[in-house]
């Protein structure tokens, strides 16, 4: 069963996890702790279960905030990976050269969008180069 979940508070229990306490997320996000902390709980609520464990030191996931985060970077990735497409061919059917993809796609992905650009732009001639992360590209 789907539930409502606002992506920023998603992103918000990220940095709570990384930076390991509510004020130090609060901080780094620009928003009041007592805001960030009332976001997480009412999640924890819709969710049913804690998400971390709160102590003098600050907060560390519980087994079920842990799971959370670990699948919850993976959907994020993806989702970028899926924006960056949308992207590029965004900008190759507007006649933009791309400049290529920065994150990690399926192989099954990157034929998808491949074939939508060649459908939709048969006048467009397409180059794919693979480079190793952090190699110069060449123009």
């Amino acid at each position: 069963m789907r539930r409502r979940v606002q992506l920023v508070t998603l992103d918000c229990a990220l940095v709570i996890a990384e930076e390991g306490s509510f004020l130090a997320a609060s901080r780094r996000l620009g928003i009041h702790h007592s805001a960030l902390s009332r976001r997480i709980r009412d999640l924890e609520h819709s969710l049913g279960t804690a998400l971390f464990e709160r102590h003098s030191g600050g907060v560390r996931p519980t087994l079920a905030g842990a799971g959370l985060l670990r699948n919850l970077r993976r959907v994020l990735a993806d989702l970028d990976g899926t924006l960056t497409m949308v992207r590029t061919a965004r900008d190759v059917q507007g006649g933009s050269p791309a400049t290529g993809l920065e994150a990690p796609l399926h192989a099954t992905e990157i034929l998808d969008a491949v074939t939508d650009v060649i459908r939709s732009r048969p006048d467009v001639s397409l180059r794919l180069v693979e480079t190793k992360r952090g190699a110069a590209r060449s123009p």
